[in-house]
């Protein structure tokens, strides 16, 4: 199973979501905006996707998604 998804850097944060949603089905996918603090909790079953403040959910994921 897949746990990061460097491919995605820079995709539409939806398409994101469905393509990791769909690689792991055991992992929940995101989206927030960038400038929203998350504490650093690592979570074995969520990806988190940051995209920019003025176009979430559908601006391009600025991270590089990963399980945690």
């Amino acid at each position: 199973m897949k746990v990061e998804w460097p491919e995605l850097k820079g995709v539409s944060g939806i398409e994101a979501k469905k393509k990791i949603e769909s690689d792991n089905p055991h992992v929940t996918a995101f989206i927030y905006p960038e400038d929203v603090y998350l504490p650093s909790i690592n979570c074995c079953n969520r990806v988190v996707l940051y995209v920019p403040s003025d176009n979430c959910p559908n601006g391009p994921v600025t991270n590089t998604p990963i399980i945690g």
